[in-house]
């Protein structure tokens, strides 16, 4: 649904960080240009963190496949899966920076990590409306998590990377992200279209990582002293050819989960990645791109 009305990530990080002490409080309204994300001091998350639904998974998700413009959950239940989402995406964010060592930790941005993990638990424990499966479903999100950084590192470490592994390692890493939303599907009781929501945001995830990487090659090379492409063996333009494929995929697979305005959404994304011109060799880009989609495909 992704309604219009749905509160934006800014709005839902003040509504908690309001009730912090003066410090804590003033500090975490600079986060996300402390984080690197955004050029100026009173930047907001969503001036990074922009796709739409990227910003409110639940509220595309949260469409009855038998009632339209009905939802699966009442309205407080959305809401709070909603403030569970944007909690995971500012614990995943600082946790993505300090890990990958982008930014010095410091206490308060620690503490933050932390608080906004304490939320996610809440918020998604209160929208399930079962404390122990809450906690499950944020325990599985976590331990991926953990696996996909792992296999990150292991990656850079040994400058090697296979498609699969990367295809793995950024669902693991990504994983989080479609957690809110497959838990609403699942605690209204559509366990079926909450597993092809996974599948097809992975898919989706994937297909957004390769276009980052291709777009960051020079500051790769110049901060890793490597590139994912170089990794993998193929052109840059492989991996913005690959995003076709893996959207098409991404998309029949939520017309199967009955998500209309997700599958509505990624249409158009695909519209926009299919005309983007990444140079080189066109029909080497093209066989690369495509073998890569399909090699993903038989992981996610």
């Amino acid at each position: 649904m992704g309604a219009p009305s749905a509160p934006t990530l800014d709005t839902t990080c003040r509504s908690f960080t309001d009730h912090l002490p003066p410090g804590l409080r003033a500090y975490a309204a600079t986060l996300p240009h402390r984080l690197g994300l955004t050029e100026h001091a009173d930047g907001r998350w969503e001036d990074f963190w922009v796709l739409a639904i990227n910003r409110d998974l639940p509220g595309y998700a949260a469409e009855h496949p038998s009632h339209r413009g009905r939802a699966v959950v009442p309205a407080r239940a959305l809401e709070r899966f909603r403030a569970a989402h944007h909690c995971a995406v500012v614990h995943c964010l600082i946790a993505d920076r300090l890990v990958d060592r982008q930014v010095a930790p410091d206490l308060q941005m620690v503490l933050l990590r932390d608080f906004f993990l304490r939320l996610w638990e809440h918020e998604l424990c209160a929208a399930v409306g079962d404390q122990a499966r809450g906690r499950a479903e944020l325990a599985a999100a976590l331990v991926a998590l953990r696996k996909g950084t792992w296999l990150e590192l292991r990656g850079i470490q040994r400058r090697a990377l296979d498609a699969a592994t990367y295809a793995a390692q950024t669902r693991d890493k990504l994983r989080w992200g479609s957690t809110a939303a497959a838990a609403m599907l699942r605690s209204a009781g559509h366990p079926g279209r909450a597993a092809l929501l996974e599948r097809a945001y992975d898919r989706f995830c994937f297909a957004l990582q390769c276009l980052d990487d291709a777009l960051d090659c020079e500051e790769d090379l110049r901060t890793r002293g490597m590139t994912t492409p170089s990794l993998l063996g193929v052109p840059e333009g492989a991996l913005v050819r690959a995003v076709p494929p893996l959207l098409t995929s991404a998309i029949g697979m939520a017309e199967e989960a009955s998500l209309p305005a997700l599958v509505d959404w990624m249409k158009d994304f695909r519209r926009m990645a299919q005309r983007i011109d990444p140079g080189g060799d066109a029909r080497r880009n093209e066989e690369h791109g495509r073998a890569l989609a399909a090699a993903a495909e038989e992981v996610l």
